[in-house]
């Protein structure tokens, strides 16, 4: 039952979002010049230094596409948190809480963004050209390994996007903090984190664990050399089970923080 009023919802918000159907191609033709814009400074800079680190311009293009990817995947069920601290003060996540459903999915539901669909043509184009120049081999394992990586890349990205959400329960007011840890964090690794001084790979790796996105998983789809990994070469496995773990952390912190909500207007 209550699957059916969950599809019912994200049914209204996607339909919501296609009412104006002019302005979301626009936007989405926006947002996918953007990104090549993105890509096309990257190549460019590869073009005149070859490498980067040791990265050829193909591994590059793999990693940046497999950052995409799951970016793609983690707007078409997040987008809506990044607005959240409107729910909080319009009083919306209120009239979440007086229905019998999970109040994160339905914040999730709320804010279907369709448009995501322009990181899922960079994404692709990104890993076909970077497969192709760089030499991957694909085989039945490492489809599967692709699948569950993009999976827990989304989980990680998700997990940071519902912390930050979480954050407004005690503040009301996040924005800031959606501007510097969600949209600004990924600038980090759209390169290879091995350009970055030893405390910021830890970091990267450790406290803010958005290396698992991309960098670690990329060495063994590359068959880069993974004894140069920071700590331990396993670390180029573990992106789904970090996924689980940093989702399971934030949803636990959002728990929290719904069962000290109060209400903006009391």
């Amino acid at each position: 039952m209550n699957a059916s009023i969950y599809w019912a919802l994200l049914m209204a918000s996607i339909k919501a979002k296609m009412e104006y159907r002019a302005t979301f191609i626009f936007f989405l033709f926006a947002l996918i010049f953007f990104y090549a814009a993105q890509i096309g400074t990257v190549l460019v800079v590869m073009s005149k230094f070859k490498s980067l680190n040791g990265w050829s311009i193909g591994e590059m293009a793999f990693l940046y596409g497999l950052l995409s990817f799951s970016q793609g995947l983690t707007m078409l069920f997040f987008s809506s948190l990044n607005n959240f601290e409107t729910f909080i003060m319009q009083g919306t996540f209120d009239r979440f809480l007086t229905r019998p459903l999970n109040p994160l999915l339905q914040t999730l539901v709320a804010g279907f963004e369709v448009s995501s669909v322009a990181h899922f043509f960079i994404g692709t184009a990104g890993l076909w050209f970077g497969s192709r120049y760089a030499g991957v081999e694909w085989t039945g394992l490492k489809l599967f390994f692709l699948a569950l990586v993009i999976t827990g890349a989304a989980l990680i990205q998700g997990g940071v996007r519902i912390a930050v959400s979480a954050v407004a329960f005690w503040t009301t007011r996040n924005r800031s903090l959606v501007h510097t840890i969600v949209y600004s964090s990924k600038e980090f690794v759209m390169y290879p984190i091995t350009i970055y001084s030893l405390w910021v790979q830890v970091f990267l790796t450790v406290v803010f664990p958005i290396a698992f996105i991309n960098f670690y998983p990329s060495h063994y789809f590359l068959s880069r050399d993974s004894s140069a990994i920071l700590l331990d070469p396993v670390l180029q496995y573990l992106t789904p089970l970090v996924g689980v773990v940093i989702f399971g952390l934030a949803y636990a912190l959002w728990v929290a923080g719904v069962n000290r909500y109060q209400s903006a207007g009391s």
